[in-house]
């Protein structure tokens, strides 16, 4: 097994996750968070070249193609933190995902309780995907 040492000695990256030695499951969510912001980027460019912004429908669908997949990025590592009763909304990829789909429906940020929006858009929070993969799997 090879690990790959960053800067900082109590650091490392393991398949594309960074860990630290005592396996705190926030680095490798922090380091989640580039890529997946990337992913949300990359989405918004290609609908407004495409003129798609105005069509909630189409953002949705890039977004479940393009959107999920980055978040769920290293989620058995870092999102069985979340799986617990009410820490759903604790995750900093959770509070991107629903700041996103809260600008695709163009609702304001405190208007519309988390559940809501989720079930409005056809989803949940990134760590259920994974959780149900897991399911699948077995």
């Amino acid at each position: 097994m090879t690990f790959f040492f960053s800067s900082e000695k109590d650091r490392f990256k393991y398949l594309g996750m960074l860990l630290d030695r005592r396996m705190n499951p926030k680095i490798a969510e922090e380091h989640a968070v580039r890529p997946y912001m990337a992913a949300q980027s990359r989405i918004s460019e290609f609908a407004k070249s495409h003129e798609l912004k105005s069509r909630p429908h189409a953002m949705l669908w890039l977004y479940k193609v393009y959107g999920i997949p980055a978040g769920m990025y290293a989620s058995q590592v870092w999102g069985t933190v979340y799986l617990s009763e009410g820490s759903e909304f604790g995750s900093q990829l959770q509070k991107r995902h629903l700041c996103f789909l809260r600008r695709i429906l163009e609702v304001k940020k405190n208007s519309t309780t988390n559940w809501a929006v989720l079930r409005e858009c056809g989803q949940e929070p990134l760590q259920f995907f994974w959780f149900r993969a897991s399911i699948r799997f077995f």
